[in-house]
């Protein structure tokens, strides 16, 4: 596994949480807040770890599982949202 193209692309996702209609949503809805936070926390524990040759292979196994929880998490929170908007799929112009 290439732990530093990983931390890069959690690195993006992060920045793309810190959007201004994401970090709205995640004002104003305290869970999803939460859930942002925990990410970007196993995100600084698994940089930290990597760095560390002393962190046992199971601690880091441990909050990669976590972090994949945490994505899957914001995914579904997405998602969710995303299928609010489906009724505009049914939206005619009026001619």
């Amino acid at each position: 596994m290439d732990l530093d193209k990983l931390l890069e692309n959690l690195a993006v996702i992060s920045e793309t949480l810190k959007t201004p209609g994401l970090k709205n949503q995640i004002d104003q809805d305290p869970n999803f807040g939460d859930t942002v936070k925990k990410l970007e926390t196993l995100v600084e524990k698994v940089r930290v770890q990597h760095g560390d040759f002393a962190v046992p292979n199971d601690s880091l196994s441990s909050s990669l599982k976590e972090i994949s929880e945490k994505l899957n998490e914001i995914d579904d929170y997405c998602n969710l949202n995303l299928r609010k908007l489906d009724f505009l799929k049914n939206i005619k112009p009026l001619i």
